[in-house]
């Protein structure tokens, strides 16, 4: 009986364990985060995105069947060469996972025709601040089944 019990007891603790932290919401900073990330994209606001990238923050893209990558230095000179341009864009934000440490979303930039996905990873640094530490860059046409994922 007490081994019935003992199990119960650890079965019934690793499901409330994993229920409670397998997918934690992400924080109101982190969101704020993701949303500063997508008005930068959209008022090509060099300043703004500066402010939420890490310093090693890393972007990955694809240029034929070439993989690309660009530090957060050619990032931010890159949108400073085009700043104030407004982008002819809706964007779609969603939180894919998340936990206390990290977040994994995706921000989707929908113009007329193309889509570009972006997959970008959260981590809170030293000063419990929300970076982007991560962006994986895809180029998408509107009606391609890939970019209909989530409603």
């Amino acid at each position: 009986m007490k081994l019935k019990s003992f199990l119960l007891c650890t079965v019934l603790g690793a499901v409330l364990t994993t229920a409670t932290f397998a997918n934690t919401p992400p924080s109101a900073e982190a969101k704020n985060v993701l949303d500063a990330y997508a008005e930068s994209h959209v008022n090509t606001d060099a300043s703004k995105l500066e402010k939420i990238l890490s310093y090693d923050a890393l972007m990955k893209f694809s240029k034929g069947s070439e993989v690309m990558s660009q530090g957060q230095a050619a990032i931010i000179k890159l949108m400073r060469q085009n700043q104030g341009i407004k982008q002819n864009c809706s964007t779609v934000v969603d939180v894919l996972a998340s936990s206390d440490a990290m977040v994994l979303a995706k921000v989707n930039f929908v113009y007329e025709g193309f889509v570009i996905e972006n997959y970008l990873t959260l981590e809170l640094d030293r000063n419990q601040n929300w970076k982007i530490t991560r962006i994986n860059k895809f180029y998408t046409e509107a009606g391609s089944p890939k970019v209909l994922t989530q409603e």
